[in-house]
């Protein structure tokens, strides 16, 4: 994981921008309140059932006992299947898979076990979970376009690190692979190789993945954990959020859109000199003949 930077730039429309700055609070959500229909939340499921994960271990467990190479490990299972093959148990695969039901039955059974408690603390974690999302400089175009009202919000930068506000950042990859709470891949593998799994310790990580379509993004994300102070046990999902204070000498820059009106510019510079009076306030505007954008000091 690269090291953090120094400060991490907050796009947004100027309503929000004089939000932010009037209540001197930076707004964390629930993962349930993006706008991206692929992020993971607490209504995600898995992508099988205990019918498709039985049938796939019933099915690999017959291609190891008819494979020509032994099955390597030393997993009780794997153990029985050599001793199936020197024995010359089975005759055919689909009399081994008649057989093999009823104790990959109780296998899986008792792995459903385990799927079950990690289903239950997949909701309590993200029902919990709150993210507030940066950038990583202030001439993203991409963040300009999407996030700060097509170059007439603003950015706004903010320092980061420990004894801040934001003192933990992760940068979001980018990659073809879409999380899942845990795949059949990872579920068979437990079943039939007993391998140790545990998906409740890289929950976090599920939220650090998006489409290489996002790459222009270079989003950076902090995490916190909602309380029963915050609105946790609240039925409607809307309200999951945390508007969550910062110091006023954490915020070290405003950038105004290049495009944004004369009147949000006003709005945005009174309030920036009355409240933040240490903080540099620059003007965007566009580069000519370039898709680039300049700052000058205001």
């Amino acid at each position: 994981m690269p090291e953090h930077p120094d400060t991490l730039a907050k796009y947004c429309d100027a309503q929000t921008a004089l939000a932010i700055l009037k209540s001197q609070a930076l707004r964390w959500s629930t993962p349930a309140l993006f706008a991206d229909p692929f992020e993971l939340n607490h209504r995600t499921t898995l992508s099988f059932d205990p019918h498709t994960l039985l049938d796939s271990v019933i099915r690999t467990a017959c291609a190891m006992i008819f494979a020509r190479e032994q099955p390597l490990g030393h997993s009780p299972l794997s153990m029985v299947i050599r001793r199936w093959r020197q024995e010359e148990r089975f005759a055919s695969p689909e009399e081994a898979e008649e057989a093999l039901h009823e104790l990959m039955a109780r296998m899986v059974d008792q792995r459903q076990n385990a799927i079950d408690e990690m289903m239950s603390d997949w909701r309590q974690y993200t029902r919990a979970l709150r993210i507030c999302s940066f950038s990583t400089k202030a001439d993203n175009l991409t963040a300009w376009q999407y996030y700060a009202d097509s170059h007439r919000g603003a950015v706004l930068k903010f320092a980061c690190g420990e004894n801040t506000s934001l003192p933990r950042p992760k940068p979001v990859n980018y990659g073809p692979i879409r999380p899942e709470i845990s795949n059949l891949k990872e579920q068979l593998n437990a079943v039939l190789h007993n391998e140790r799994l545990r998906p409740q310790e890289s929950f976090e990580d599920k939220f650090l993945t998006k489409p290489p379509s996002a790459r222009g993004e270079k989003e950076w994300r902090c995490f916190t954990e909602a309380d029963e102070t915050d609105g946790l046990r609240n039925s409607d999902e809307q309200l999951w959020y945390i508007d969550r204070g910062f110091n006023k000498e954490e915020l070290k820059s405003v950038y105004l859109g290049a495009f944004m009106s004369t009147q949000d510019k006003k709005t945005l510079l009174d309030l920036v000199t009355k409240l933040y009076p240490d903080t540099r306030v620059l003007q965007a505007s566009a580069v000519a003949g370039k898709y680039e954008v300049e700052f000058t000091r205001v």
